[in-house]
């Protein structure tokens, strides 16, 4: 096979475990993403948030102050989320109102983050597998205690938080534990800590024409619904609505903590290792077939998948759609449908 990118100087096919799941779900998403290297020119809204939510959780990890993140976003960026309010909203705002309520909820309870080799947070690791000639490689969000154990934590973020019957798909952390174990950093990790934040903005109450705020049961935080006082100087209180967003704060920040058995371990890691040598065994230069289904409504390929068969102009497309891609081998988050 030629070599490429995502081949090491000594030829081992690099992998990730979002490498593994995009060729799962779709060889010509994985070809459009790690082959030819494009992202959209203007990150889907699920995408711009995760991104900076990540910054700010790292930040919070080191100790520093994470609203800086949101001071330093590129101006292009702030740009395209000015001239595009339908797609984006007011997503640094809401960035800010979600990141304050979740230093708040979280006050008497932070997460206590592990240091490894000087670092709390964004851990990089590769391991080459030499007889099957393949390098993994990935980053850890954190490693966290909690009640005297270890935890590999996760920091996701979701328009609506998980489920159970949803969490048990998510399988990246179940790989990460079985990496670390390879690679020793820490001893004894007892499971996954997942820590969300849900992405969905928080409604701000609404002014009546008589002055007034609007007392309605809405999908909000307290912070929010103080800002919206504080702005229109309304001084009745309206201790009904603050109560009310404050018991929902429980809907927007959850840590969930599980437990991992050892043949789920090993099961998903052989599962994962049959995968990546069917990649091996695959010249990824060839364009590969394409899995048409539901996720095509959230993919951010989905144009050129369409121009190909349709006989569009693919080459249009790319030119003035997409960029070279910012993602190198990190594994991101890529459910654009915030479901």
């Amino acid at each position: 096979m030629k070599l490429d990118d995502n081949h090491d100087e000594d030829g081992h096919l690099k992998v990730s475990q979002s490498k593994v799941r995009q060729w799962r779900e779709c060889r010509r998403k994985f070809w459009y993403a790690h082959v030819m290297k494009i992202q959209k020119r203007r990150q889907p809204r699920p995408l711009a948030f995760g991104s900076i939510s990540h910054k700010m959780k790292q930040a919070i990890a080191q100790k520093e102050d994470p609203f800086e993140v949101l001071e330093n976003i590129p101006r292009q960026d702030l740009e395209a989320y000015a001239n595009d309010p339908e797609k984006y909203g007011d997503i640094i705002k809401d960035l800010e109102f979600i990141y304050e309520a979740y230093l708040e909820y979280w006050r008497k309870e932070p997460l206590i983050y592990l240091k490894h080799d000087g670092h709390v947070a964004e851990h990089p690791f590769q391991v080459v597998l030499e007889e099957e000639g393949i390098m993994i490689k990935g980053t850890i969000d954190a490693v966290t205690q909690h009640r005297k154990m270890q935890w590999l934590t996760e920091h996701k973020n979701h328009k609506n938080i998980p489920n159970d019957d949803e969490r048990w798909r998510s399988v990246q952390s179940v790989i990460y534990i079985r990496v670390l174990n390879m690679l020793g950093w820490w001893k004894g990790i007892e499971g996954t800590c997942w820590d969300y934040i849900r992405s969905k903005a928080p409604t701000r109450p609404q002014l009546l024409k008589s002055g007034e705020i609007s007392e309605r049961r809405i999908d909000t935080l307290p912070n929010v619904v103080k800002y919206v006082l504080r702005k229109h100087r309304n001084k009745n209180g309206y201790r009904a609505l603050v109560d009310a967003a404050t018991l929902n704060m429980s809907t927007y920040f959850q840590r969930v903590y599980t437990p991992i058995k050892k043949q789920v371990i090993d099961q998903v890691w052989s599962d994962f290792l049959r995968t990546a040598r069917e990649m091996r065994d695959t010249d990824l230069l060839v364009p590969p077939v394409r899995t048409i289904a539901r996720h095509c409504a959230w993919c951010q390929y989905e144009p050129l998948c369409r121009a190909s068969l349709t006989g569009g102009d693919e080459d249009y497309l790319i030119e003035h759609e997409y960029v070279p891609s910012t993602y190198g081998d990190t594994d991101v988050e890529e459910n654009t449908s915030e479901a």
